[in-house]
């Protein structure tokens, strides 16, 4: 534990009490007083203590109380204690572990109007992960919990300031991956008072895991100082692991102060690094970094330096500093000398012994095809974008790989390119740069599918025509005599049942014409395997040379027909050997006997997509059958096959339906006059009745309605009842009130839009007496709203004497029905009363919904 003090204070420690964090207090003497500042003493305190257990332990010092005055904590600041602690994880399966250690002193003093910079320069001797988090202060309440300090603000809230270049409002930041600390700025002088923790992360096969937290508690003296602080310019900079590293470091001073420039923490690699001043004059000085890396600084993290610069100026103006991180990413070398070479249906690949040693493992990766991939400086692995993937990963002591893609062989006049590179251990990881690529062609000796094309599109007789070519060189390596077997299978995947159609010992036979199909509701897959005879003389083709399958292009056609969309929707899949997302596809409208295309498009691996919206010219009708037919475009991408490949779909037709038109709705309508005059009571009922709009573009092909309802207060609306009539009665209602459409569903099941919405309300009458008489006779013994109110959903209902004190109030009736008594059921003394009603009624009108009627009432018995 470091504790920097000022040398002026009366506080001493020449001991501290630590909490464990398990229940243990140990007394810790201090190791040592260093001054490392006018007036500012560095504290170290050392100590060992052994943990019966694995575990996580909060390690805790409570310190002597805060300054007074601190302007962003709660008054008094002078009772408040400092509180620190260290987070550790104790995991025997982790291995050993060193918390990170701050090597950077918080002793720079902040200047009104001027940006500010701390960076404790964290390092983590095992190469681990840091992240960095502002947090509360804490302290030690009177009740003994360690808890936040009262009042705690940042201290950029502290007042409306400016941030340096009066561009914005002042601001307080701590970059996470960094731990650079900056107020940008200050205005007000005095001290404030901020923490921070780092957090330590393992980095595992099994994801990040936070194993240790270390907390920096520090104050932050704002003064006059009649100064501005020097400028360091941060540069990040990578490096391949071996070479030397030469950079320069320069600090400038806006007042042309003389300037120290130092690197105060070792950031891991001071020694061997060293940095040396070349440069030191009046507003300016520079220094020279040196580092002679080696494989073992190979590390995922880049390795930070923190580089300070404090002016000099002449009294009575005061020191003031600046501080960059300077972080160094040191990367693996590449692997050497990669080669492929061709084996039959295999490549075996081999390089140099890898330099580090210290690297984990090797990466290997193939795709088809060169992807011209470079790496750039320092870029590290092999990107996805390259298109290559992962096939297998070794010691870094092999310099040897067979592939025989697991044991199935590789595709024969296909051209394969591999990269490698090198994995380094965790936990501090890493990974070197990636190896050129290394690219062989396998030889042909195979035949290759190039076509499933569809001639004829029938239910009984269909036809297909396969083609390939004859085998390419290196056949004379083999036995004749040779023997193709083509097989056929309903549908486009690998697996199933195939049954065998062709077969032929004649090489030059290359096509079979496949006839009384179904391609009007299948697709068909090919295989065809290729067979030479085992030994040299034989009669009898009997070893299984290659086998390779394709299938027929599969189209489909959805048309969509609304007021807004008149489209047919087409896509068509595809599972075969050659790549048919290369080259463009064309699409055909089918006129008479023609093909007239209509677009060209890319297609992906499996399958294509289009749209036919008709044009300007020539629009799509509505009611009318159109067909289609696709033709796919694709190659091999292999020297010496024919290209493009080129295969028809079946033909597929649809009819455009015309559009589904909503109905025209009306609703039976309501004579209040009539209701007033009879009042009726629920339930009640609306009938609904509409028209079909069936001419011209719209359809008359329905096969139901939908009824959707939205009653009062009600926001969406529901579905109700479905009918095949055109008309509809609602029964069973609380009210009348509510609101209606429908829609039209057709035969192929598209529903249309909305009808017209149609509302019907409630009729709504409120009247209220003026006198009552409750004794007993059964005439106008309650106080109620006139016979011909109806629809209310509430009531609140308030009488209050001639002297405004309320003697009665309640919710309970809707129709009111008060006898004239107060809320303890209490007879009033006859005499005059007033009332308030608060009505609510069943209405879809919003301005109907609420209304507040006052008046008197008079009680006579």
């Amino acid at each position: 534990m470091v504790i920097y003090t000022k040398t002026s204070s009366p506080a001493d420690d020449p001991f501290v009490l630590i909490s464990m964090g398990d229940g243990t207090t140990v007394r810790v003497e201090r190791q040592s007083v260093t001054p490392v500042k006018p007036d500012v003493d560095r504290e170290v305190f050392q100590w060992e203590y052994t943990y019966a257990n694995a575990g996580t332990y909060i390690v805790t010092w409570v310190g002597e109380n805060r300054n007074g005055g601190i302007l962003n904590m709660a008054a008094p600041t002078d009772q408040l204690s400092f509180s620190i602690s260290t987070t550790i994880s104790i995991n025997p399966l982790r291995g050993l572990n060193s918390t990170p250690v701050l090597t950077v002193a918080p002793i720079d003093e902040a200047t009104a109007g001027e940006r500010w910079v701390h960076n404790p320069g964290a390092i983590d001797a095992d190469g681990d992960s840091l992240s960095f988090k502002l947090i509360q202060p804490q302290y030690r309440n009177p009740s003994g919990v360690i808890t936040n300090v009262p009042g705690y603000r940042d201290p950029h809230t502290v007042d409306n300031c400016r941030n340096a270049t009066n561009t914005g409002a002042s601001t307080f930041t701590l970059d996470p991956v960094t731990g650079q600390l900056t107020w940008d700025a200050p205005c007000r002088l005095g001290e404030y008072n901020v923490a921070f923790v780092v957090e330590e992360w393992r980095v595992t096969a099994a994801g990040a895991v936070l194993i240790s937290k270390v907390v920096r508690d520090m104050q932050i003296l704002v003064v006059d100082a009649r100064n501005r602080p020097p400028v360091l310019v941060p540069r990040d900079t990578c490096i391949v692991a071996g070479t030397t590293l030469t950079t320069t470091i320069t600090a400038t001073d806006p007042d042309n102060h003389p300037i120290t420039l130092t690197v105060p923490g070792t950031g891991g690699i001071l020694p061997p690094a060293t940095f040396t001043i070349t440069q030191n004059q009046p507003g300016r000085a520079a220094g020279r970094l040196v580092w002679n890396t080696t494989c073992e600084n190979v590390q995922a993290r880049p390795y930070q330096l923190i580089f300070r610069a404090e002016d000099n100026p002449p009294p009575p103006s005061r020191q003031l500093a600046d501080l960059q991180p300077y972080r160094i990413t040191v990367v693996g070398p590449p692997p050497q000398n990669l080669m492929a070479n061709a084996e039959d249906r295999n490549v075996r690949l081999t390089w140099d012994r890898y330099t580090c040693q210290n690297a984990s493992t090797i990466r290997i990766y193939r795709r088809e095809g060169p992807s011209g991939f470079v790496p750039g400086p320092c870029e590290t692995g092999v990107p996805a974008s390259t298109g290559y993937v992962l096939i297998a990963e070794v010691s870094k002591d092999q310099t040897e790989y067979f592939d025989d893609n697991n044991g199935q062989g590789l595709a024969a006049g296909a051209e394969y390119c591999y990269i490698i590179y090198a994995e380094f251990p965790l936990p501090a990881g890493g990974k070197s740069i990636a190896s050129m690529e290394a690219c062989v062609v396998l030889e042909r000796d195979i035949p290759y599918i190039t076509n499933v094309t569809v001639d004829r599109t029938d239910v009984t007789n269909g036809q297909i025509t396969v083609r390939w070519t004859q085998p390419g060189p290196g056949i004379e390596r083999l036995n004749p005599p040779f023997e193709y077997r083509l097989f056929r299978k309903v549908g486009q995947e690998p697996g199933g049942t195939y049954q065998q159609v062709f077969t032929s010992r004649r090489l030059s036979d290359t096509v079979f014409v496949n006839s009384g199909l179904n391609t009007e509701a299948n697709a068909y897959r090919y295989k065809l395997e290729f067979y030479s005879t085992r030994t040299p003389g034989g009669t009898a083709p009997n070893m299984l040379r290659d086998s390779t399958s394709a299938s027929s292009v599969r189209l489909t056609a959805v048309p969509t027909s609304t007021q807004n969309n008149l489209s047919v929707a087409l896509n068509w899949t595809y599972n075969v050997p050659w790549r048919n997302e290369v080259l463009q596809h064309q699409v055909y409208r089918v006129e008479g006997a023609n093909l007239v295309e209509i677009g060209s498009v890319s297609a992906t691996a499996t399958s294509g997509t289009f749209t036919d919206r008709g044009s300007a010219s020539a629009p799509l009708e509505r009611g009318k059958t159109y067909c289609y037919v696709v033709r796919t475009q694709g190659s091999y991408q292999i020297d010496g096959l024919p290209e493009p490949l080129q295969n028809f779909s079946q033909q597929v037709c649809v009819n455009i339906p015309r559009i589904v038109c909503p109905p025209q709705l009306s609703i039976d309508a309501l004579n209040c006059e009539a209701f007033f005059a009879n009042p009726t009571q629920p339930p009640y009922q609306n009938v609904l009745t509409w028209v079909p709009q069936i001419t011209g573009d719209c359809t008359d092909e329905i096969d139901f309605y939908s009824v959707y309802f939205r009653g009062p207060g009600q926001e969406e609306y529901q579905r109700i009842a479905t009918t095949k009539e055109t008309t509809y009665t609602h029964t069973g209602l609380e009210s009348f009130a509510g609101c209606y459409y429908v829609t039209a569903t057709s035969l192929s099941g598209e529903e249309s839009e909305p009808s017209n919405e149609v509302c019907k309300d409630n009729c709504i009458f409120f009247l209220l007496p003026n006198i009552i008489t409750p004794n007993g006779d059964g005439k106008n013994d309650v106080f109620r709203p006139d016979r011909r109110a109806a629809f209310i959903r509430s009531t609140n209902f308030k009488v209050f004497n001639r002297w405004g004190v309320k003697v009665y109030e309640s919710s309970q009736d809707p129709y009111i029905n008060w006898p004239g008594t107060d809320n303890d059921g209490k007879r009033l003394t006859d005499g005059v009363y007033y009332y308030e009603a608060e009505v609510e009624f069943i209405t879809v009108d919003p301005a109907q919904e609420r209304n507040t009627y006052k008046g008197w009432v008079e009680i006579v018995r």
